[in-house]
């Protein structure tokens, strides 16, 4: 639906100025949390996941918001035939043997319509047919850069198999995510020599610093919540930057509406547009990010979160000129 602001308008509130708004979206269905679900415990999320990615793409097409969808590569694949032949030459060796997806292949289904929950071709079809919509990469297997057994050698493998999954459809990806927000300047060189012009980095300081799952410790992870839900560690608003390929830093995880902290997400979309606001004032850049599936145990409540979002967006774009974004190839509107 196209958003329509009402009320007094922004322009008499602040001065004109203008600002960035990216988005960017971690497609990755269950090969994405394989290494602590499956089906029985986070089916249902990774099915509404399927429901809400059209509601969110028929969103942004009628507000004209440009958005990035880095996809797991082997989502690409029409059936376990091409998947089991896209398989690299070298595959990741982690200590923790569960962080492989090559690992679940016996469990995985004949195709798309057999086993949603692995294959996502005619979803891809839908992104790559809205208007404004970027496919990037989130590797091809949902590659753990710092995990212990990650080699530099075995995410380079991994990523040429996710370029040759995409060129075979005759899209050239230009932007990375990396799985759990993972990387370091190594794999950022490889990835400049592959043709990625941009990635997805994190927002400053110590609680958003790329690390290994076991590093990513209780008092990381609950500063992380309380900033999420009351911004205190500011609006993470971000400038351009070069470099090669040149950081898009994420602002904020847009957090599902679920659980114990539904009732607080009110506080949460207030926080994120507080951000939105601040960025505008600054003149510079907001990058939200999500994952389709955190949308599929509410499918309905975290689209009303986002419509609320995209409101603010229109009002920040019809009032000061406020820009949305791809991370990569789509133009500014």
């Amino acid at each position: 639906m196209r958003i329509v602001t009402t009320g007094r308008s922004s322009r008499e509130r602040w001065p004109l100025m203008s600002g960035r708004f990216v988005i960017s979206l971690d497609f990755e269905l269950l090969w994405g949390v394989r290494d602590h679900a499956d089906r029985r415990s986070y089916g249902a999320n990774i099915l509404g996941a399927r429901t809400a990615i059209p509601r969110m793409l028929d969103l942004f097409a009628a507000n004209d918001i440009r958005a990035t969808w880095a996809i797991v590569g082997f989502l690409f694949c029409e059936n376990k035939e091409e998947l089991l032949d896209c398989v690299p030459e070298v595959m990741p060796a982690y200590t923790n043997a569960r962080f492989s997806n090559y690992g679940y292949f016996d469990e995985i289904g004949r195709d798309e319509r057999t086993d949603p929950y692995y294959f996502a071709p005619s979803l891809i079809d839908q992104i790559a047919q809205t208007p404004g919509q970027e496919i990037g990469t989130y590797t091809l297997s949902h590659f753990y850069c710092l995990e212990d057994g990650a080699t530099a050698e075995a995410f380079e493998a991994d990523l040429k198999g996710a370029l040759r999954l995409a060129s075979r459809r005759g899209i050239t990806l230009g932007s990375i995510v990396f799985p759990r927000n993972q990387f370091a300047a190594a794999h950022l060189d490889i990835c400049a020599r592959l043709g990625i012009s941009t990635y997805r980095g994190n927002p400053p300081g110590w609680a958003y610093q790329a690390a290994k799952g076991e590093e990513q410790t209780y008092s990381r992870r609950a500063l992380r919540l309380v900033d999420a839900y009351s911004g205190v560690l500011g609006a993470h608003s971000f400038a351009p930057a070069g470099g090669s390929p040149a950081n898009v830093p994420a602002s904020r995880f847009l957090r599902p509406c679920a659980g114990r902290l539904a009732r607080l997400h009110p506080l949460h979309i207030a926080t994120i547009k507080r951000g939105m606001t601040a960025t505008v004032r600054a003149g510079a850049g907001y990058h939200l990010w999500w994952h389709p599936h955190n949308f599929g145990g509410d499918v309905q409540g975290n689209m009303q979160g986002l419509s609320t979002l995209i409101s603010h967006f229109v009002e920040l774009r019809d009032g000061y000129g406020m820009a949305s974004c791809s991370m990569g190839v789509a133009p500014c509107v």
